[in-house]
């Protein structure tokens, strides 16, 4: 379209150029022919030459004049209403040329000026930050790294005024302001093409999807390795224990020795011990790996299972539940029995899947609850550190509370059966995050749209030079209603 757009324009300006040009001729030749007036002379004044007589001037030379401004009204009057009507291409090839432009320039200000990209990685997929973690009164207490979420879903959790205003004022104290409106060094243009550029590196519902299955599967992995009592996962352990305490010798033989190297003291017993158990758990893992992958497969058909339980308990409670145009009360109905102690057997199961997809690790935790709502979560708190890089070989925190609050608030103790009188309003509200300006809940918390969304977003007020009335952009949702479900039903519990 836009390069219908300028033929169409390169078009137009010839003809206008020909236009030009025929009339200047015109005119010129006109004034090299033309006569002085004979006036009322008998006879021509010896000094004067002869012009043509009547019948000369009003039949070949006025048919002349005639033909040629004939000719060009007839092309005026057929390329003009041709050139204007390729006027609604040339405004949208203005728009795309305009789109571009604005994209490029964001992308440059992620990549090298504002260096988004250090944090948030390549393209938004997510990343990590090094940041110092202070006690209340300011005192240092480590140097850890901290999980920056992807980008690349940013606009199906926050409209782009949310992403404008969060630009401007920072985040959580580890993302800093970058707008002038919060003393940052970007106008306000340089933040709308940094939007642009989010607009244009948004993936696509299938490639979430992978991404939360991804996660989840690891969260289940680990709980596995950690608790289950099948021979394999004690197999597991004691290796990847070995392989631990192999890792810590090396540790503490560079502290002992300044410039210590495994990569070049590969003669050293504990350089040669710490390779062996590297090996020994990679040939672990490769052994065992298709009873891992069963066992995780068995542990989430189990979680379906009590799922269908709790559906199949809602429906013989009510007959009318499967009839169609209730799936939505069907669902709801089904959450409250998973989310109410006691009601459905298996519910603990459920719970703790609630709680893989609540800590979801994918995308540096951009489909994580525990991010905001837990303290520690986004730098590994209960980790193992090290001296040489977080200044202590300690944890951070020794009582690590799940959902306990920070930059979101502390979800524990009943808060959210107090916020939100049902699990259905609950579910709701995780679907569509808070609304800048608009409070939610009993309480009538909120206002700041510091909330993201996790359903799917339509955003009905862009931002843009481009952006006309009417505009708006739809993008897909980061969870599904199930997984939404067992996150309330986890919440709702704690």
């Amino acid at each position: 379209m836009l390069l219908a757009a300028s033929t169409q324009r390169t078009i137009g300006l010839v003809i206008l150029a020909i236009v030009f040009i025929g009339g200047l001729v015109y005119i010129y030749f006109n004034i090299r022919s033309a006569r002085d007036e004979i006036g009322s002379e008998i006879e021509l004044a010896a000094n004067r030459r002869p012009y043509m007589d009547d019948d000369q001037l009003e039949t070949k030379r006025l048919d002349l004049a005639l033909g040629t401004s004939l000719v060009l009204l007839t092309i005026t009057a057929i390329t003009l209403p041709l050139y204007w009507l390729g006027e609604p291409g040339r405004h949208e090839g203005r728009d795309i040329d305009t789109d571009r432009i604005s994209t490029n320039r964001g992308e440059e200000i992620y990549v090298e000026g504002a260096q988004c990209v250090a944090c948030h990685g390549s393209e938004g997929s997510g990343g990590a930050v090094s940041t110092a973690i202070t006690t209340e009164d300011g005192a240092f207490l480590a140097q850890v790294s901290w999980k920056a979420p992807a980008l690349n879903t940013l606009l199906s959790r926050f409209t782009e005024n949310e992403v404008i205003h969060t630009l401007n004022v920072g985040r959580n104290g580890v993302m800093p302001a970058w707008g002038g409106g919060g003393g940052g060094p970007l106008t306000d243009q340089q933040l709308e093409e940094i939007v642009y550029y989010i607009r244009s590196i948004q993936i696509d519902e299938d490639q979430i999807n992978i991404e939360v299955a991804d996660g989840v599967r690891d969260g289940v992995e680990t709980k596995l390795r950690a608790e289950s009592g099948a021979d394999w996962a004690n197999e597991l352990r004691a290796v990847n224990e070995a392989k631990d305490a192999t890792a810590r010798d090396v540790t503490l033989a560079s502290r002992e020795i300044f410039g210590f190297d495994c990569t070049e003291q590969t003669d050293d017993p504990r350089c040669a011990a710490d390779n062996d158990a590297a090996q020994a758990l990679l040939a672990a893992e490769t052994q065992h790996a298709d009873a891992l992958n069963s066992a995780v497969a068995s542990w989430l058909f189990d979680v379906d299972a009590v799922r269908q339980r709790a559906m199949d308990a809602a429906l013989a409670a009510n007959s009318a539940l499967d009839d169609e145009g209730n799936e939505e009360d069907w669902r709801f109905a089904t959450l409250e029995l998973l989310s109410t102690p006691g009601e459905i057997e298996g519910q603990d199961l459920y719970l703790e899947y609630g709680e893989i997809l609540f800590t979801n690790t994918a995308a540096a935790g951009t489909y994580s609850c525990a991010r905001c709502h837990t303290y520690g979560w986004s730098f590994d708190a209960t980790g193992p550190y090290s001296l040489e890089l977080n200044g202590t070989d300690d944890p951070i925190l020794e009582d690590y509370t799940q959902g306990g609050g920070y930059f979101g608030p502390n979800l524990r103790g009943g808060t959210t059966l107090e916020q939100f009188e049902s699990a259905a309003s609950h579910a709701d509200f995780i679907a569509k995050g808070q609304t800048m300006g608009a409070t939610y809940g009993r309480g009538g918390s909120g206002g700041n749209g510091q909330m993201p969304g996790f359903g799917p977003n339509t955003d009905s007020s862009p931002v843009g030079p481009t952006i006309g009335t009417g505009d708006e952009f739809s993008y897909p949702a980061l969870l599904t209603d199930e997984q939404i479900d067992a996150i309330v039903a986890f919440e709702r519990n704690l």
